[in-house]
């Protein structure tokens, strides 16, 4: 992954962030979520909300802004997710940002 970011966002270089927010993710996506079966690596975060980027192991890109619920969300559409082909169509057409 290119590792350029624009404030507000970050590259996640903390090994425990990472998995910190790699778990939280895994307790929230529920059925029919889009990310359900998915391998999944955090490689960055917004540091002004609770927004994630997620490498996909097809080398798509999912921006995901997690809840922090702690649990499984009722609602597929919880944590609120797009995919992007490529980070470069993320930086032309995040519309979580």
């Amino acid at each position: 992954m290119d590792d350029t970011y624009v404030e507000p966002w970050r590259q996640i270089i903390d090994e425990r962030e990472r998995l910190l927010l790699e778990d939280e993710l895994r307790k929230e996506v529920g059925d029919g979520h889009p990310l359900v079966g998915w391998e999944i690596k955090v490689f960055a975060r917004r540091d002004d909300r609770d927004d994630i980027l997620v490498s996909l192991e097809d080398g798509r890109v999912a921006e995901v802004h997690l809840t922090w619920s702690g649990r499984k969300e009722a609602h597929p559409s919880w944590p609120r997710t797009a995919i992007f082909e490529s980070m470069d169509k993320w930086r032309t057409g995040s519309d979580l940002t």
